[in-house]
This record gives C-alpha cells, sequence and structure tokens, in this order.
C-alpha cells in the first residue's frame, strides 16, 4: 500500500470517527433536552394543580405526591446506568408497552 493509500484511509477513518464523534453530542444535547421538558412539564402540572385544586385538599397533597415520586423515580432510573441499559434492551425488544393507559 503506498503513502497515498494509507493518507487517503486515515483520513477516512478521521472523517469516521468526526460523524461518530458528533453524532454521539447530538445524542446527548437531545437527551438532554429531553430531560429539560420533562422537568418543565412535571413543573407545568404542579403550577396547574396549584391553581385549581384547594391546597388544603386531599387530592391537592395526593398530586404532588405523585408529582414529586414519579420525578425521584425518573431521578434514580437515570442513574442506574446497567438498569436503564436493561429497560432499553426490553424497550428494544417490545417486551415493555410504552403506552400509558389513563381511563380504563
Amino acid at each position: 500500500m503506498s503513502k497515498k493509500d494509507n493518507f487517503f484511509i486515515g483520513i477516512h477513518y478521521l472523517y469516521l470517527e468526526m460523524i461518530i464523534t458528533k453524532s454521539s453530542l447530538d445524542r446527548t444535547e437531545k437527551a438532554e433536552n429531553n430531560f429539560k421538558n420533562i422537568k418543565e412539564s412535571i413543573k407545568g402540572l404542579y403550577e396547574i394543580l396549584n391553581l385549581t385544586l384547594n391546597k388544603e385538599a386531599l387530592y391537592h397533597e395526593l398530586a404532588m405526591e405523585n408529582l414529586t415520586g414519579l420525578y425521584q423515580n425518573l431521578v434514580e432510573m437515570l442513574l442506574n446506568d446497567y438498569g436503564l441499559r436493561k429497560l432499553i434492551e426490553k424497550l428494544h425488544d417490545q417486551e415493555i408497552d410504552l403506552d400509558i393507559k389513563l381511563e380504563e
């Protein structure tokens, strides 16, 4: 193989590495944006509950506990690297249903 061939092979690998790095950065940025949006959604639900329910009411307290639990479980899940990888595998294999049936 000539020096010219080695040069072009090296350039090709460098280009592929740049693409993989950019793709990885794009996915990281997307995940960070998703997490930010989830936090904003939970905050929005909290604000709606504060506007619509009497803060002394049992339903208000239960709703707040559920929102707090949702966020705590989300953070715990994200911090559990191994468990999260296994969960993602199950989601890809469609072993877990992603639908939430709010009214049954």
